[in-house]
């Protein structure tokens, strides 16, 4: 188990346990360094700070902003971040409208493939928090109609399947942009989600791109060991963390799992205090 884990979600969004059991869990399992990004939401973070200071855990205030492409899955992680910025805030707001409209069309696709749910019973499986297709994937696995959340994702929520609804995201540009804005250091989630990472690198790196996620729970040591010198070639800081959304959410993602070095949260740090906008590419 590792000391410092970067990338997790509480009840805030859609993980399961709520910031205090997760900053609990993550003192009991011995982690330094938590940090919380929650999906499009920063509510997590304070009852999760007032937490750990009582149980000497660090807390990295981050996030995890969704965004909208045509391919593929491009979410941006933003770290040391200012959550009560303007600009961040206006965003946050903004998108509460736009998942509930989201959710409800997701509740509709679903009850006209057959499944009794209404918009309500979602948004009790979010216990208050962002709803994500991840909850409506835990409504038809609690009601026994998948085995899995892989499987409700493979067979009816994921991109083209019959109750994927498109999202209203920013670009992955404005996202870099938003953190940025907030003070914080914009970090690309879970790269090989991603489509056409190279050009994806291309444009967000210039826009202020500061971090590549290698060390995740999901990837084999050797992809992790890949994206470290991806990263390295574009100057960026290596990060990484589970993503861990709860107890037996997704197989590999167990909180702690990865071995993130400490020195990155200190890099992360330093790059929030003084950070610039790169002003040219890297050489490829």
């Amino acid at each position: 188990m590792g000391t410092v884990d970067l990338h997790t979600h509480t009840n805030a969004s859609d993980g399961l346990l709520s910031p205090e059991e997760l900053v609990q869990l993550a003192a009991a399992r011995g982690l330094r360094v938590l940090g919380i990004t929650d999906h499009d939401t920063v509510a997590g973070l304070a009852p999760a700070q007032t937490v750990a200071a009582q149980l000497g855990v660090t807390v990295v205030p981050g996030i995890e902003l969704s965004t909208a492409v045509e391919a593929g899955e491009v979410h941006v992680l933003g770290y040391f971040i200012d959550p009560q910025q303007p600009v961040l805030r206006a965003h946050l707001e903004r998108l509460v409208e736009a998942r509930r409209e989201r959710a409800a069309r997701i509740v509709e696709q679903l009850r006209r493939l057959g499944f009794p749910f209404t918009l309500e019973d979602l948004e009790t499986v979010a216990q208050g928090g962002t709803i994500t297709r991840a909850h409506a994937a835990r409504l038809l696995l609690t009601h026994g109609y998948v085995s899995s959340i892989d499987e409700a994702f493979d067979r009816y929520l994921g991109r083209n399947r019959p109750a994927y609804v498109p999202r209203s995201y920013p670009s992955p540009r404005q996202a870099v942009e938003i953190i940025f804005a907030a003070g914080g250091v914009p970090v690309l989630a879970h790269p090989l989600s991603v489509d056409d990472l190279e050009s994806v690198l291309a444009e967000l790196v210039p826009a202020g791109l500061a971090g590549l996620e290698a060390w995740y729970a999901e990837y084999p040591p050797e992809i992790q060991r890949e994206l470290v010198e991806l990263a390295r070639r574009w100057d960026l800081i290596p990060t990484g963390g589970s993503d861990y959304h709860g107890p037996a959410f997704r197989a590999g993602r167990e909180l702690g799992s990865v071995e993130v070095p400490l020195e990155i949260v200190a890099a992360l740090e330093t790059r929030a205090r003084h950070y610039e906008r790169p002003a040219t590419l890297p050489e490829q």
